[in-house]
């Protein structure tokens, strides 16, 4: 499953793949037995706007589906997710949750118990800052710039990534 991030340094502090409700590939990769309730989840979801879906102030909701991702890097099973702040419409309609180190990502976690993996070295949690990196392999003590490049390069090496530009146009 193609993944956005504006954040590739982060990868290591990956917990869960978030999914938009409406992802063409949500019902083919989702467990089965769970069909019924992701079908009532996409259908919630249907009823909101993308501006109520993605208030920085609404309670996150999300589901599991029963499946796992492979990270590209570490080769650990990652869960995936669907949750409504995932919009089809950005990058590719699919998240990594780093709740370390992004504040809608560690809402996420905090209310569904998933891990929190800092990969930057911080006193607080979510850090959104610039630190020296942790935890991160090959990319550890190199800021966020030098890890990105590094690590990009690694995941070109294993044909795991490709560089994309999105745009926001916002009718202000």
């Amino acid at each position: 499953m193609e993944t956005f991030t504006t954040r590739l340094d982060t990868i290591y502090g990956v917990s869960a793949l978030i999914i938009s409700p409406e992802h063409p590939l949500l019902l083919e990769i989702c467990d089965q037995s769970l069909k019924n309730q992701i079908e009532e989840y996409i259908a919630t979801t249907k009823e909101k706007n993308d501006l109520e879906r993605t208030q920085l102030s609404k309670e996150k909701t999300g589901l599991f589906i029963g499946a796992y991702a492979i990270h590209p890097l570490t080769k650990q099973e990652i869960p995936i997710w669907a949750s409504d702040y995932v919009l089809m419409n950005y990058g590719s309609g699919a998240l990594m949750l780093v709740p370390a180190h992004d504040s809608r990502d560690f809402e996420f976690a905090k209310k569904f118990n998933l891990e929190i993996k800092a990969v930057l070295e911080a006193n607080t949690l979510p850090f959104l800052d610039d630190a020296a990196h942790c935890n991160s392999e090959f990319a550890n003590g190199l800021n966020i710039k030098e890890a990105k490049k590094v690590i990009y390069q690694e995941l070109i090496k294993l044909n795991k990534a490709k560089e994309k530009t999105n745009f926001k146009l916002r009718d202000w």
